[in-house]
């Protein structure tokens, strides 16, 4: 399995890249990080359960 992070991940391109986790089984999310949308942040924790979240502003 493969362990990748994402910073960023609300936007553009980290949406994108969780695409492609999705589509992938043999990826998990370890990390994630995003800046202001906290509403997407969240769904996003709750289905790939990252050990590791932050927010900066």
């Amino acid at each position: 399995m493969k362990k990748i992070v994402i910073l960023g991940s609300t936007g553009s391109i980290g949406t994108q890249t969780l695409e492609v986790v999705r589509a992938n089984g043999d990826v998990e999310v370890t990390a994630i990080g995003a800046g202001s949308n906290i509403s997407l942040l969240e769904r996003e924790i709750r289905e790939f359960k990252p050990k590791v979240v932050w927010v900066w502003v």
